[in-house]
């Protein structure tokens, strides 16, 4: 089983958090070519996205499928909550992180350099965002867990998505993003210490801290 995909992509990240929960062994590999564009990729995956997994003769793009598809071939142990209100709620949260605050964030990336930003689209951008954390901040359940008393599907979203809202609002000057939101901030500061989700943040982290050197 390979991943195709950087550590510091959010989406990568909720793939590789439920691979290491469910202690499946994979490959890791950036998409060959040169990015996600290349042809080589598209070969692989036409959506030209992070990730793809392959399985055999199987090619999976798209984060939360892919983690449909691990949950069916390994149920056991699950990162689906048992009650059914709370696997949908899990799934609501999800949605909520796809496209309510990185939807509005990846217009952001382009505008981080002050010096070439576009201040409408920054503030557009940052508003939309600031509106999913909040929406992200009602639907949760609790500073421990997402969803329910234990890990879910959903936290393998949302701290990843966090790891961001932190990243990306400091570069427009909000260095406290959840401080309206405490227990949303007590959340993250327990994801960020969570036997398995720390590592994988840490390595969000130093990738992508990477990824800004490279371009400055």
């Amino acid at each position: 089983m390979k991943i195709y995909g950087p550590s510091y992509s959010p989406f990568t990240a909720r793939v590789r958090a439920l691979l290491a929960f469910k202690g499946i062994a994979y490959e890791q590999e950036l998409p060959p070519g040169g990015g996600t564009k290349s042809e080589d990729y598209l070969k692989i995956n036409p959506i030209g996205k992070v990730p793809a997994l392959v399985d055999g003769d199987l090619v999976l793009p798209e984060s939360e499928v892919i983690c449909e598809y691990l949950e069916d071939r390994f149920p056991s142990p699950s990162l689906r909550p048992a009650d059914p209100a709370a696997r949908a709620k899990a799934r609501l949260i999800n949605r909520v992180c796809d496209f309510y605050i990185m939807g509005p964030m990846l217009p952001l990336f382009p505008q981080l350099n002050p010096a070439t930003r576009d201040q409408a689209v920054a503030d557009a951008g940052v508003a939309a965002v600031r509106n999913g954390v909040a929406l992200l901040d009602g639907f949760l359940e609790g500073e421990d867990f997402a969803v329910g008393g234990s890990l879910s599907s959903a936290d393998c979203a949302v701290a990843p998505v966090l790891f961001f809202v932190h990243y990306v609002m400091v570069f427009f000057g909000d260095h406290d993003p959840l401080r309206n939101h405490p227990k949303l901030d007590a959340y993250w500061m327990n994801m960020s210490k969570h036997q398995l989700i720390g590592p994988i943040l840490d390595d969000m982290d130093t990738t992508f801290k990477a990824l800004l050197a490279s371009r400055a």
